[in-house]
């Protein structure tokens, strides 16, 4: 069954990696209050420079629109387009988690005190318009179209420029500073990377029914990373205007970006153009792979997974049936000295 038909019937599934994505994305959700931002306060009052400072102002005048320009992708072109219920679940999931993000980077900027004024502000400053504008020149009316959107965004977009943001933002926690940022980020970090995944799984099974990577498209795909990159390098220059900060340099994260535009770029498929080998931000890996950066009394671990837990249901409500028959045995017979019957003791729920 082709990806722009619908089919009639749930099942069989003619996408089930598309369901493993939508499951996979239920199984780590979280939410904005979640993660304590109190010591970010403080952070953000005293202990961050001012060069600090503003690089987190400019880097946060884009993060919460960037997010906004994702989601709208998901919900005004893939939407439109892709027809299996096992892809609409994924991309309905995804999309969900975007609205996750765009909400848990607009509580961590109403937290430390950032007027609402500040979320227009991008507007004012040609390095992020551009950003914004160049997205607005994707569409879903042919099948290039759909070919070039789905690498620009699942690869560039989500890929590429929020993890110069990310990057950018993850050298505070390092430090000690800004941790409950550095909480949000490496979630949506998880996010993001398995986005990345799932849309070019989809790019690759759409490219291969269609028969639409051509040359030309090739050449077009290959245009938007440089693009992309040329405007990330202007973003990078602002977010640095005052200088570089401790323990990141604006070359270190130009070079980060174009590591990660062929790794992108591989991932669909396409030869690397920037050949940088070794990883610029080695300090980096560790804070993005699997380390959380929360207080396990504060707030939970979103590797957890609810989905995952293990022991029958129908096993603990059988159990809860004989504690009441055994509570009601014992009201009825005090002398009896029956023994209360655990809950869960029988029911195998993990204690993880």
């Amino acid at each position: 069954m082709p990806l722009l038909e619908a089919r009639k019937t749930y099942k069989p599934f003619e996408y089930p990696w598309a369901y493993e994505f939508w499951k996979r994305q239920q199984q780590v959700h979280w939410m904005p209050e979640e993660v304590p931002l109190g010591e970010d306060c403080r952070d953000w009052a005293q202990k961050i420079s001012e060069h600090e400072r503003n690089l987190l102002t400019q880097i946060f005048r884009f993060f919460t629109q960037a997010d906004v320009e994702v989601q709208d992708c998901y919900h005004e072109k893939y939407g439109r387009v892709f027809k299996p219920t096992e892809v609409k679940m994924m991309l309905a999931a995804f999309s969900n988690m975007e609205t996750i993000h765009i909400a848990a980077y607009s509580h961590l900027l109403d937290t430390i005190g950032m007027p609402e004024s500040e979320y227009g502000m991008f507007l004012e400053y040609e390095e992020m318009k551009a950003k914004h504008d160049y997205l607005q020149q994707f569409g879903v009316d042919t099948d290039e179209d759909i070919a070039r959107t789905l690498a620009m965004f699942g690869g560039f977009t989500e890929g590429l420029q929020l993890f110069a943001s990310f990057a950018m933002l993850m050298n505070f926690p390092r430090f000690n500073k800004m941790k409950g940022m550095g909480q949000i980020v490496s979630w949506s970090v998880r996010d993001e990377s398995l986005h990345c995944e799932g849309i070019t799984r989809l790019f690759h099974a759409f490219v291969a029914e269609r028969g639409c990577l051509t040359k030309a498209v090739k050449e077009d795909i290959i245009d938007c990373c440089q693009k992309t990159v040329r405007l990330e390098d202007a973003f990078i220059d602002l977010a640095f205007e005052m200088g570089p900060v401790p323990g990141m340099s604006p070359k270190e994260i130009k070079r980060y970006i174009r590591y990660i535009a062929d790794w992108r770029l591989g991932q669909l498929g396409l030869q690397p153009i920037y050949m940088i080998e070794d990883h610029p931000l080695p300090w980096l890996t560790p804070l993005l792979n699997g380390v959380e950066h929360a207080n396990f009394f504060e707030t939970r671990a979103t590797e957890y997974s609810k989905g995952a837990t293990r022991g029958d249901w129908q096993t603990v409500w059988n159990s809860f049936d004989k504690r009441r028959k055994a509570k009601d045995a014992a009201n009825g017979d005090a002398a009896s000295g029956e023994t209360e019957v655990d809950m869960f003791g029988a029911a195998g729920i993990a204690a993880e």
